[in-house]
C-alpha cells in the first residue's frame, strides 16, 4: 500500500525529539523543579519563508531552521484519532 493509503506516517513515530538546549540544561540541572522536558519545553513549530521553523518561547530562540532550498516537500495534514471507549 502507498503512502496516500497507509496512516502508518501518521502514527506517533518520532525517535528524536527536538528541544531547545537552554530548556534541556535547566531540566538537567534542576533548575525547572521536578517536570519532564516535555512537559517543561514550549516550542513553537511553523513554515518560514525558507522551511519549517522550531522556536523556543520559554527563551525566545531558535532551536532549528530547516530549509527547503526553494521545494515544497510532500505533506500530509490528516490526523488520526484515539477513539473513545
Amino acid at each position: 500500500m502507498d503512502d496516500a493509503g497507509s496512516y502508518e506516517h501518521l502514527r506517533y513515530s518520532i525517535a528524536e525529539p527536538l528541544v531547545c538546549t537552554h530548556c534541556a540544561d535547566e531540566v538537567t540541572n534542576g533548575k525547572a523543579g521536578i517536570t519532564s522536558l516535555s512537559d517543561y519545553g514550549a516550542l513553537d513549530v511553523g513554515f518560514s519563508d525558507r522551511g519549517i521553523q522550531v522556536w523556543c518561547r520559554r527563551h525566545g530562540t531558535n532551536v532549528v531552521h530547516i530549509d527547503f532550498g526553494g521545494r515544497k516537500p510532500p505533506m500530509d495534514f490528516r490526523a488520526l484519532l484515539r477513539r473513545r471507549t
